[in-house]
């Protein structure tokens, strides 16, 4: 099993959506439609190549539309991070706390129908704005190895921490959006990531979209 969770460490595709060698092990959970408790993530054309850019920039604007899923997507690659990565901090962030702490479930959600074994290698611990994950056999549960945090809009957390990653949801309705990504600033010099996800509003980030803002 250690082999396989590590080829799903090194592919996010393929713990995505699976491949000829492993099964995918994200699932979603689709409000409009009650006769399934949740479904495989569907493999699109455009969420692999969302994927494959994800992969290969750190500091990213993602302008969508309605009905793409981007808000599940990100939530399953910095899962995937937290999971399979070491010592990470990502901060999940939207304009209230109990709508971060809403993304943060569909984390918990991916994770809790991922494989008994995938989830007994890597253990994890959901409680409000918190998932925490534990090394096999701590029964203590003191110290997180790797944690996923969700925050309100705003610079004020971020300033108190050094995190690896901040997924910001919805960007272009926080009125706070640019304290926010100033307060990021040192966790982007040391080799931190940034992905700002929106639909559609005026305000700060359409200005960064278009270039106006440095």
């Amino acid at each position: 099993m250690a082999a396989k969770a590590e080829y799903y460490r090194r592919n996010p595709v393929t713990w995505l959506l699976g491949d000829e060698c492993a099964p995918g092990q994200v699932f979603t959970q689709d409000e409009h439609d009650p006769s399934i408790a949740a479904k495989p993530f569907p493999d699109k054309a455009y969420i692999r190549q969302m994927v494959k850019w994800w992969l290969e920039t750190k500091m990213n604007l993602w302008a969508k539309s309605r009905q793409m899923m981007a808000s599940w997507l990100f939530c399953a690659l910095y899962l995937h991070d937290a999971q399979f990565g070491t010592n990470r901090l990502h901060f999940i962030q939207s304009k209230k706390e109990e709508d971060s702490d809403a993304l943060l479930q569909r984390c918990y959600f991916i994770y809790e129908h991922q494989e008994a074994w995938l989830k007994a290698l890597y253990p994890a611990v959901y409680t409000y704005c918190h998932l925490d994950f534990y090394r096999v056999g701590d029964k203590d549960r003191k110290l997180p190895l790797n944690r996923m945090w969700a925050i309100p809009q705003g610079g004020d957390v971020l300033r108190q921490h050094t995190a690896s990653g901040l997924f910001i949801d919805e960007a272009a309705f926080q009125p706070d959006l640019e304290k926010s990504i100033r307060a990021a600033q040192p966790m982007l010099a040391g080799g931190g990531r940034i992905d700002c996800v929106s639909s559609a509003e005026p305000g700060y980030f359409q200005l960064l979209c278009e270039g106006k803002v440095g």
